[in-house]
């Protein structure tokens, strides 16, 4: 479990083009201090004789996002940089942040760039390890959280089609015939399809790899860009927000 400097910059490049065209790029990119950056990757893997300082993923994961919101190792986009990093981490040990609202997660980054968590800072640490292990979920191994219209994409890769998302819940078809149903998630105001729903809903649908189907088919991708890319489109709305603070 690892994120290097060169691998928190490719992170802030997938940000930067991800904003490229939009009315908040992220402008001047880049990084304005490699040595910031570089103390930033370092703490959470910090020790004393033999000693981690960080030992869990979840306070690993704080002392990244901490470091990464309030060094401003980048001109721009360091808060978006400390999110997507922190989901980065969190999913090499299959953690995605998944319980908190759209409103709540940019109102807990925003608060953790103006110090507004805690009264006290020696307190923030504290209290961002324990908002990401409440708000974190574990992950099917080799399974990616989705929204509606991911699966949609993916499942019509396979033939099915899904409803539109208008009722509660939605059948998904292939040759008129109904193979299953799913709820209503992954849309605006909703949670996106958590992996254990996607898990349970390949293996209804045979696209598993016990059918030929492994998760880089079905999925298409793979990588740290890819993850990134994943919860920066599942959370657009807080990343779109945060470019504006």
């Amino acid at each position: 479990m690892s994120l290097s400097a060169d691998e928190i910059i490719e992170i802030h490049e997938t940000l930067v083009d991800w904003f490229a065209s939009s009315e908040d790029p992220i402008s001047p990119a880049g990084v304005r201090d490699r040595a910031l950056l570089e103390s930033a990757v370092a703490r959470p893997f910090q020790s004393a004789g033999g000693v981690e300082g960080y030992k869990s993923i979840f306070q690993k994961a704080a002392a990244l996002f901490h470091s990464l919101v309030n060094n401003h190792a980048f001109y721009n986009g360091n808060k978006r940089v400390a999110l997507v990093s922190a989901q980065v981490l969190l999913d090499q040990e299959s953690y995605w942040l998944d319980y908190s609202s759209d409103e709540e997660m940019y109102d807990f980054t925003r608060k953790a760039a103006a110090h507004e968590l805690t009264v006290r800072r020696d307190e923030e640490l504290p209290y961002i390890t324990e908002w990401f292990d409440s708000n974190s979920r574990k992950a099917v191994k080799g399974e990616h959280p989705l929204k509606y219209h991911d699966l949609k994409a993916i499942l019509k890769k396979f033939g099915f089609e899904i409803d539109p998302p208008d009722g509660d819940l939605l059948d998904v078809r292939k040759k008129g015939i109904v193979y299953a149903r799913v709820s209503k998630q992954g849309i605006k105001g909703f949670r996106p399809y958590h992996t254990d729903y996607i898990s349970g809903l390949r293996k209804r649908l045979g696209l598993t790899p016990e059918n030929g189907i492994d998760s880089a088919q079905f999925y298409g991708h793979k990588g740290l860009s890819n993850t990134a890319s994943q919860f920066i489109e599942l959370r657009i709305e807080v990343i779109r927000r945060l470019a504006k603070t």
